[in-house]
């Protein structure tokens, strides 16, 4: 109750404080150009789902990879200080239908489209164009973004809901402080995958159907803010694309300051299970987020729909809490076996044995792993730690 109306005040001022601040910034000419986002959407249950933005163009989403700390901390400032546009209208069209929207106060607009006529040919991915149109206060030429909502073949075997943050890239989100370098990168290219990461990723989304048969979805505590970065380091280290489920700062900043996970992943992947109701699911996280906690409660609510649970270990070495061993032991007396470690030798052992992957996945993430070590950024050898 008082957490609520905390959230409610930190969103009254944040309003307030974005009024102000345009009022200002128009006042004295220093408005930027508008810009469209248009985040990965999903098409489920004869609906197409997807999310955009509306924002004042800082330069930030475009700028070019720097090493400089000072340039890095200054854009991922602006990055988080989002200037947000409300009222805007965006035109769109495609194979799911045309039409316009507007967004929202925090610059956000929500399709959700009739997607009952899309068939197998439209997957793995229907794209949609979007169109800025106009927005109030400001004089500019229409704004064009591609969006896509992904479609899961009929073939699919199974989907995969992966944390990000020190799952798949190393952000140093569980030390904060003692990783804000990493944490301030602005590039995908000053980021760093986790070895043995693609080739496990690629092994499970392969199918009958092609390379993204098996759909992956990405469920995450980071914000909207960080999705172009993540979009663009997956692309760049050949990580499987999917549907990325973050979370809006607008409406809980403080829920993300104090670092409060379960509430969004909770909500998240019980939405999926439900959008996909004939689809069992694997699921990746860290044991720097609550991922095990998230994941054993999420196996006692949907019973049978979980395939198994992977636990990349970032703990520091010799940390005494047994927290995540304990959550692990709680997901395997339900039936549903883990593994912990710290790369994903042990994952892809288990995947391959239980025919979820090609043979030879265990041998081809091992050979990544090792062809990792010895680089700057070393994250091997480590023990691996097997829950039978």
């Amino acid at each position: 109750m008082i957490s609520d109306t905390l959230r409610g005040i930190g969103r009254h001022i944040l309003r307030r404080s974005r009024v102000l601040r345009f009022t200002v910034k128009r006042a004295v000419g220093l408005t930027d150009r508008p810009t469209l986002v248009v985040y990965p959407g999903r098409v489920a249950r004869g609906r197409l789902t997807i999310l955009g933005r509306v924002l004042e163009d800082e330069g930030v989403f475009d700028a070019p990879h720097s090493n400089s700390r000072l340039r890095n901390l200054w854009l991922t400032f602006k990055r988080y200080e989002t200037d947000e546009i409300g009222g805007a209208r965006v035109r769109y069209e495609g194979p799911a239908g045309s039409g316009e929207v507007f967004s929202d106060t925090e610059g956000y607009f929500d399709l959700d489209l009739d997607a009952a006529h899309l068939g197998d040919d439209a997957g793995p991915w229907t794209p949609l164009r979007f169109t800025l149109e106009t927005a109030r206060g400001y004089d500019f030429r229409p704004v064009q973004a591609e969006g896509r909502a992904r479609v899961v073949s009929r073939a699919a075997r199974f989907g995969v809901i992966s944390d990000i943050d020190d799952t798949i890239i190393h952000t140093g989100a569980f030390k904060l402080l003692r990783h804000w370098r990493i944490v301030t990168a602005n590039s995908p290219e000053a980021r760093t995958a986790f070895p043995g990461v693609s080739e496990f990723y690629r092994a499970l989304c392969e199918g009958s159907a092609g390379p993204q048969t098996n759909p992956v979805f990405y469920v995450s505590s980071s914000p909207w803010n960080l999705s172009d970065i993540f979009e663009r380091f997956m692309a760049l280290k050949n990580i499987p694309a999917g549907p990325m489920l973050l979370r809006s700062l607008s409406s809980d900043a403080l829920g993300w300051l104090l670092r409060r996970h379960r509430s969004h992943k909770d909500q998240e992947i019980d939405g999926l299970l439900a959008d996909y109701p004939h689809l069992r699911f694997v699921l990746i996280g860290d044991s720097g987020q609550k991922d095990a906690t998230v994941y054993a409660a999420a196996v006692e609510r949907h019973p049978g729909r979980i395939l198994a649970v992977h636990i990349h270990d970032v703990r520091p070495a010799g940390t005494a809490s047994d927290e995540v061993e304990r959550e692990l032991r709680r997901i395997e007396a339900a039936g549903v076996p883990t593994t912990l470690g710290r790369t994903l030798e042990a994952a892809a052992a288990h995947a391959e044995g239980a025919g979820l992957v090609a043979a030879g996945t265990h041998a081809a993430v091992l050979a990544e792993i090792a062809d990792e070590a010895g680089k700057p950024e070393r994250f091997g050898p480590f023990p691996v730690i097997v829950q039978p």
